[in-house]
């Protein structure tokens, strides 16, 4: 009985369930046929223009150092002038639709990227424009930490420069002007190492905010950023239409359609600094304001009528003169 129960037992194998192999081939089969189903699987589709967005968002993040190299300032500024162009050129054929506004956001991404892109500066130094407000204001805030160190001996020496030069104003121009370092110098002693630091820090975000000012003037950062602005907003836009029309009505010596077109489009621009008071500050959009102030003028002066600033803009470019033509 016990060879028969031994024979069956080898027959029957009662705790084998499956060998090592057998299951590594059943996994095997079971992944292929995953993988075929999933090939013919339909894949989603990823518009382009989502990924270009998204890896321009990667680029402009990436601040690793060694990640970009440096250009010079005029060959970063290129594409930002590139795209100022071509909402320009849009404009100049009276073109004042969405796809005008379109290229001047395109415009305005264009000059964000330029402001993070990191610049040569002459003396070797690599600086991002953006940056220029951040300085001032770390420059700003370590004031306002000496000043607490030392309160109040700031102004003192500045009144003590002042009595000086009231008192013999041949010193005026020979007296140097007041330094933190020289409130640091009469900082207490235990506060004396710690204020000098403050103004090595103060000194070198100073000098940071300078040079970044000169890079942003002298491609026009500032001044290109607020036009951008403004021609991507909508009453902007309806502004340079409206001053667009105007022109084109005084060459045609429709002086009464210009008169309308120019009034339609100050304030269009009123409305623009109402949303954007800093636009009010920038000598050179106020001063573009004033060119097309004194061709609103000369149509006046044709349809004799008094030549006075609009009421809107007065605060802006001032009341205006008589103008006899």
């Amino acid at each position: 009985m016990s060879s028969d129960t031994s024979q069956h037992d080898r027959v029957r194998h009662p705790r084998r369930i499956l060998l090592v192999e057998e299951s590594i081939l059943a996994v095997a089969i079971a992944a292929a046929g995953l993988m075929y189903l999933y090939a013919w699987l339909p894949k989603p589709v990823v518009p382009e223009a989502a990924l270009q967005a998204v890896q321009r968002l990667k680029t402009s993040l990436d601040f690793r150092p060694g990640k970009e190299v440096a250009v010079s300032l005029m060959a970063a500024s290129r594409p930002m002038m590139h795209a100022i162009r071509q909402a320009q050129r849009l404009e100049a054929r009276g073109v004042f639709n969405e796809s005008t506004r379109s290229a001047w956001k395109a415009a305005s991404d264009k000059v964000l990227k330029f402001s993070m892109s990191p610049i040569a500066a002459t003396d070797g130094q690599v600086v991002r424009l953006w940056m220029r407000e951040s300085e001032d204001e770390r420059a700003a805030a370590l004031e306002a930490w000496m000043e607490e160190l030392v309160p109040g001996r700031f102004a003192a020496l500045e009144e003590q420069r002042l009595a000086k030069a009231t008192a013999d104003p041949s010193l005026a121009a020979t007296l140097s002007e007041v330094t933190w370092y020289m409130v640091a110098e009469e900082a207490p002693d235990d506060v004396r190492e710690q204020a000098f630091n403050l103004c090595q820090l103060h000194a070198e975000a100073c000098k940071n905010a300078a040079l970044i000012g000169q890079c942003r003037d002298i491609v026009g950062y500032d001044y290109w950023k607020a036009v951008c602005s403004v021609g991507s907003s909508e009453m902007g836009l309806e502004s340079h239409a409206a001053i667009w029309r105007a022109n084109y009505d005084d060459l045609q010596a429709h002086f009464d359609l210009a008169k309308e077109a120019y009034e339609e489009g100050f304030r269009a621009w009123r409305a623009v600094c109402d949303t954007s008071p800093s636009l009010q500050s920038d000598p050179m959009m106020v001063e573009d304001m004033k060119e097309h102030f004194e061709r609103y003028r000369e149509v006046l002066g044709r349809l004799d009528q008094p030549v006075t600033s609009p009421v809107m803009l007065q605060d802006l470019i001032g009341p205006g003169q008589p103008m006899t033509l």
